[in-house]
């Protein structure tokens, strides 16, 4: 009996075995994969909280890539050929008194030469005169003048002791013959409180003033061209006149 029932026992575990394996063979498994996420579908705001997510790349990729960003390292510039340097002349700090002095009469020299130039300029024809043809033509001139002026002054004879009013006048003309400025006393040089010399010299200025112009002089042949002869005036009135 006991050997029936261990028989039965284990023909029933048999039956039970191949009972499933025949079920699990016919049974259809889902396939594997991704995890099936349930998703809730709703609506999408204008703008969004969610921020992307960082990805990771490689340390030999980011060091690839920042090789590639850096600069190119500037060229080193050729440096240039040195130029040969003149050799400077030594410089002398002593003073040299005979060139300073030197250059000085060469500024004075400068000086009258461009002086003499514009006299020149001005009386070209009168530029080469000599000593004594200069004073021929100024005894010439004063000649003329005396013999102009004499027609305009009043002597001093009705006065007393006229020998000793003598007035020297000076005045300047133009190139016209006519005076330019007013005529200065020259001597005496105080007559302000003697009577007859303040006469005396009130009529040799009325002479120079009532004369003008004293045009005779540039049509005079002689002496007409040569205005610095006749420029300067200076003339003497009384017994001794010129």
């Amino acid at each position: 009996m006991r050997a029936g029932l261990i028989v039965s026992i284990v023909g029933h575990v048999g039956a039970v075995l191949m009972t499933m394996l025949a079920w699990e063979a016919h049974t259809t498994l889902p396939p594997q994969g991704a995890a099936i996420v349930p998703v809730e579908i709703v609506d999408i705001a204008p703008e969004t909280n969610v921020r992307a997510l960082a990805v990771e790349v490689p340390e030999d990729q980011v060091s690839a890539q920042e090789e590639e960003s850096l600069p190119d390292e500037p060229q080193p510039a050729p440096s240039p050929t040195p130029t040969p340097r003149r050799q400077q002349e030594p410089r002398s700090d002593e003073f040299n008194l005979a060139d300073i002095s030197g250059l000085i009469d060469r500024e004075r020299n400068n000086g009258r030469r461009q002086q003499e130039g514009q006299r020149a300029d001005r009386n070209q024809r009168g530029a080469g005169l000599g000593t004594e043809e200069r004073a021929s033509m100024e005894s010439r001139v004063a000649s003329l003048m005396d013999r102009h002026l004499r027609r305009c002054w009043r002597s001093n004879e009705d006065m007393p002791d006229p020998d000793r009013l003598i007035v020297t006048v000076a005045f300047q003309l133009d190139r016209n013959g006519s005076l330019s400025g007013q005529p200065r006393v020259v001597s005496p040089r105080n007559y302000t409180f003697d009577q007859y010399m303040n006469e005396a010299v009130n009529r040799a200025l009325r002479a120079v003033r009532t004369c003008d112009p004293y045009d005779f002089l540039t049509t005079d042949p002689v002496v007409g061209p040569y205005f610095e002869v006749w420029r300067d005036q200076e003339v003497t009135f009384g017994r001794q006149q010129r």
